[in-house]
């Protein structure tokens, strides 16, 4: 059985990959894909 920060943690997760799979579903161009790719890779950069 998880704790609360575990079970705080996997929500997390999953609220994250959702969030990211409906950006990814409102691209409709290769720009917009590319522009999305920069979005995410600064923020990856910023989370080191």
């Amino acid at each position: 059985m998880p704790n609360s920060a575990e079970t705080i943690e996997i929500l997390a997760r999953k609220l994250e990959r959702a969030r990211i799979l409906n950006d990814l579903k409102e691209c409709k161009t290769l720009e917009e894909y590319q522009e999305l790719t920069r979005k995410y890779e600064t923020l990856c950069n910023e989370d080191k």
